[in-house]
């Protein structure tokens, strides 16, 4: 049986399963007594209660845990910022401890990848971009796209744009020096997946709100409903969101001569808490 990898998981309460589990297989003697004993655990059974979800770590409990389990010292600095990242309660704090994991070189030498679809979702112009570049004659250069960019985003963020854009192959070049578009899927863990889109919707609120003020009405379409509705609606309302916003995908699929990216976005958001 081989010794799980930390570097490989985004879940740190399954880590800790596997690895006692491995640990079991491994050495006869190791019980969650034995476990506790070697960590400096007064209960026995906190380990259990951690992998189950009813008792989290803190930075003393890491500590115990890195050496009940022998982690190496990148191993115990990934579960600690790993388990904080999990038990965080906001996209921030997400954002912190997640940025401290992908400095530590192991996670880097397994998920250079994962580390690029976070940054993909994390700046709003990396998708603006894989829309521009099949424009007109599909050759634009980092500086074309830099003006063409609404609001402005400095040259070099945008050639550092395009470099991440060719490395998860959402775009080529042809032979002819054309950029082609690629619908690639993006595979990521659900924890992974759900903090990168919550990074997106975040940039792209953001620039509707801006948006009121830099473009005239002509140019945008902010508008809303505030409506009272049985909360077992919601579903009702999702559904229909997602057959109109497929109906715009399939009209934009159709376009020919695109000459202008725009954000589609539809929100519907509770504004009071349930009765």
């Amino acid at each position: 049986m081989k010794r799980p990898n930390i570097f490989k998981y985004l879940d740190y309460r399954a880590f800790l399963k596997d690895i006692f589990q491995y640990k079991k297989k491994t050495k006869k003697v190791f019980s969650y007594r034995f476990f506790s004993k070697k960590a400096g655990f007064k209960s026995t059974a906190f380990i259990k209660l951690v992998i189950d979800g009813q008792r989290n770590l803190t930075n003393e409990s890491v500590a115990k845990m890195a050496k009940g389990f022998d982690l190496k010292k990148d191993e115990r600095r990934f579960l600690e910022n790993l388990a904080f990242m999990n038990q965080a309660k906001t996209n921030e704090e997400k954002n912190y401890y997640y940025k401290k994991m992908t400095a530590i070189g192991g996670y880097m030498k397994i998920n250079k990848i994962e580390k690029s679809c976070y940054e993909y979702f994390s700046n709003w112009y990396n998708l603006a971009i894989r829309e521009i570049v099949i424009f007109g004659n599909r050759k634009y250069t980092a500086r074309e796209i830099t003006n063409l960019l609404d609001p402005p985003v400095p040259l070099k963020d945008v050639r550092m744009s395009l470099k991440l854009l060719q490395e998860l192959g959402f775009i080529i070049k042809d032979d002819d020096g054309c950029w082609e578009k690629k619908e690639k899927a993006i595979t990521t863990g659900p924890v992974m997946q759900s903090l990168s889109l919550a990074n997106c919707h975040k940039e792209m609120m953001n620039l509707a709100i801006a948006s009121l003020d830099r473009h005239h009405a002509g140019q945008r379409d902010i508008t809303g409903l505030t409506i009272s509705i049985k909360s077992d609606k919601l579903v009702d309302i999702k559904k229909r969101i997602a057959a109109f916003r497929k109906e715009i995908m399939e009209m934009a699929c159709n376009e020919e001569g695109s000459d202008q990216v725009y954000q589609v976005s539809i929100q519907a958001i509770p504004l009071t808490h349930k009765d």
